[in-house]
């Protein structure tokens, strides 16, 4: 009996917990849509998610093309080149912060809003997260590298072993 009489408070403040963690939960749905926690959309990628995470940004729209890039660096515009692949393997492009997908969320506070911020990657999915996510955060001149390290190559950007 003392037991139950204990342990009572501390049931009845789980249960509550619990309550306003669902309440919580349903509004973060009906306003972000199915993602688990939309705070942190870099860690929390998964590709079933892919659509609901971008759905705010046309991947078109936020592309710049290496001749673009190439452009800014030569103007002396602060143009920061993010690497945000898992493992830098292969050829890099000189110069560039790597920051992989995973670290993002943590990492944010590295960048300014002078800066132009270009992400590359292998492939385009990481880098339009990434830049989805730092827009979000308020860097508005976030953009991803169309063609990633083949378009820079192909635009006659310097490459260095990784």
């Amino acid at each position: 009996m003392f037991r139950r009489l204990v342990n009572l408070p501390f049931s009845v403040a789980n249960r509550a917990a619990r309550a306003f963690q669902d309440r919580e939960d349903a509004k973060a749905r009906e306003k972000y849509g199915a993602t688990q926690d939309p705070g942190d959309v870099a860690n929390s990628f998964q590709p079933s998610k892919l659509p609901v995470v971008l759905a705010a940004l046309d991947p078109a729209t936020i592309r710049m093309d290496a001749a673009a890039v190439r452009g800014a660096q030569g103007q002396g515009r602060n143009v920061v080149m993010l690497d945000v692949r898992e493992q830098r393997a292969g050829e890099a492009i000189p110069g560039s912060l790597h920051m992989p997908l995973s670290e993002v969320s943590n990492r944010v506070s590295e960048l300014s809003d002078d800066q132009l911020v270009v992400a590359w990657s292998d492939d385009e999915g990481a880098a339009s997260l990434a830049v989805t996510f730092f827009r979000e955060r308020g860097i508005e001149d976030a953009w991803v590298l169309a063609g990633g390290m083949a378009g820079w190559k192909a635009a006659g950007g310097p490459a260095e072993a990784a």
